[in-house]
C-alpha cells in the first residue's frame, strides 16, 4: 500500500509550477517563435515549391505547345516539299514530254523534206530522161509532115489564141522552131496574124534547135509556147499538184 505525505505532494507541484513559470518565462516564447518562424518558412517554402510547380506545368505546356506547333510545321513543311515535288515532277514530265513532241515533229519535217526533196530531185531525173526519149522518139519515128501539120492546127486557132492580144503597140514578131518552115508555112502564119493583129509590126523566123520539138510564137511581150519542154513541165506541174509536193 502507498503511502502519501502531504508535504511532499505540496512541494512537488509548487516545484512543478515553478518549472512551469520558468518554462513560460524563459523558454515558450522563445519555442513559440521558433516554431513560428519554421510554420513561416514552411508555409513560404510551400508556396515557393507551388509557384515552381506552376511554373513547371506553364513550362510544360509551352513545351507541349511548342512541340505541337514544331510538328504542324513540320507537317506542313513536308506537305509543301511533297507539293513541290509533285508540281516538279509534273512539270518536268509536261516539259519532256513537249520536247519529245518537238523532237518528233522536227524529225517528221525533216522527213517529209528530205521525201520531197528526194521525190523532186527523182522527178526532174524522170522529166529530163522523159524528155529526152520523147524527143528522140519523135525525131525518129514522126513524120516530117506531121510538124508542119500541127504548125498549120496552130495557125488555124491563133484567133482563140490571142484573142486578148492588142497590135497598136506591138514592133515585132518571132516565130521560134528548131527547124526551118516552108515558105508556103511562113506566108500562111503572117497572112493569119496580119488578119489578126493590124500595124506595121514585123514578122521573124527564128531557128532555136534546143526547141527540141514544137515551136514558140513572140507577140511583143506575150509568148505562145507550144514546143514539147512547155508541154512536159506542165503535166510535171500537174503531178506535183496532184501529189501535194
Amino acid at each position: 500500500m502507498f503511502s502519501f505525505n502531504l508535504l511532499t505532494i505540496f512541494s512537488s507541484i509548487v516545484n512543478l509550477l515553478a518549472l512551469a513559470w520558468i518554462i513560460k518565462r524563459y523558454f515558450l516564447g522563445a519555442i513559440i517563435r521558433i516554431m513560428n518562424e519554421r510554420r513561416e518558412k514552411i508555409e513560404l517554402a510551400m508556396k515557393e515549391a507551388e509557384k515552381k510547380l506552376q511554373e513547371a506545368e506553364e513550362l510544360r505546356k509551352q513545351r507541349e505547345s511548342q512541340l505541337a506547333q514544331a510538328r504542324d510545321e513540320a507537317a506542313k513543311i513536308v506537305n509543301e516539299a511533297i507539293v513541290t515535288a509533285e508540281k516538279m515532277k509534273r512539270d518536268i514530265t509536261a516539259k519532256a514530254e513537249e520536247e519529245a513532241e518537238k523532237i518528233i515533229v522536227k524529225a517528221h519535217e525533216i522527213s517529209m523534206a528530205e521525201r520531197k526533196r528526194v521525190l523532186e530531185t527523182a522527178k526532174k531525173e524522170v522529166l529530163s530522161l522523159s524528155r529526152l526519149i520523147i524527143k528522140e522518139f519523135f525525131r525518129r519515128f514522126l513524120p516530117v509532115e506531121a510538124e508542119e501539120l500541127l504548125i498549120n492546127q496552130f495557125v488555124d486557132s491563133l484567133n482563140l489564141l490571142i484573142v486578148n492580144v492588142k497590135g497598136d503597140n506591138i514592133e515585132e514578131i518571132r516565130f521560134v522552131s528548131p527547124d526551118n518552115v516552108s515558105g508556103q508555112i511562113k506566108k500562111k502564119i503572117e497572112d493569119k496574124l496580119r488578119s489578126l493583129l493590124p500595124g506595121s509590126w514585123k514578122l521573124n523566123f527564128e531557128l532555136d534547135p534546143s526547141i527540141g520539138l514544137g515551136f514558140k510564137l513572140f507577140i511583143g511581150e506575150f509568148l505562145i509556147d507550144n514546143s514539147l519542154d512547155y508541154h512536159l513541165s506542165q503535166i510535171y506541174d500537174s503531178i506535183r499538184e496532184v501529189e501535194n509536193i
